[in-house]
């Protein structure tokens, strides 16, 4: 089942909840960056990111405070991006709690299908992030509407978040 989120009250932080119960809060700052690089006509490429936030200790809970925006040195196309390494230094300049908790990318379709390569790529993510945290997030902007995912670091599981 495809669950959206919309860019509507975009001055709010959304709650996305996933069926195991963690509850996943998306800043105002990080809605307004998925709005903003949509692929709203041909010529744009794909654009993304990495989500930076943390895990509560206590619930399990997300936050995802931030994220990088397109940076000079990613490799971009209309269906395809690699980031470049600018990302991973903005990483080094957060205080903890804060972290890398997943990554965005754009598709140019008004609601986002995960491709083989990205599905591929997330398990890449959970493996190199086994003792970081339980889970990664990852988000999907599409023109309409965006769709969030949750993958279990342990068992590797995607889960499909959706608005509350």
């Amino acid at each position: 089942m495809k669950y959206v989120v919309t860019y509507n009250d975009r001055a709010f932080i959304k709650k996305i909840v996933f069926q195991n119960g963690i509850v996943l809060d998306v800043f105002p700052e990080v809605q307004e960056i998925l709005y903003m690089q949509r692929q709203t006509s041909s010529r744009l490429t794909e654009a993304g990111g990495m989500l930076l936030g943390y895990e509560n200790a206590c619930t399990g809970n997300f936050t995802i405070s931030g994220a990088t925006e397109p940076q000079v040195e990613d490799i971009r196309s209309r269906v395809s991006l690699l980031l470049g390494k600018q990302h991973q230094e903005l990483l080094k300049s957060l205080k903890s709690p804060y972290g890398y908790i997943g990554t965005w990318h754009t598709h140019p379709s008004k609601i986002p299908i995960p491709s083989f390569v990205d599905i591929q790529d997330w398990k890449k993510s959970i493996i190199k992030n086994s003792n970081s945290t339980s889970a990664l997030i990852f988000i999907i902007a599409g023109t309409e509407a965006f769709r969030v995912w949750l993958c279990d670091s342990t068992r590797g599981i995607l889960i499909e978040g959706k608005e509350l």
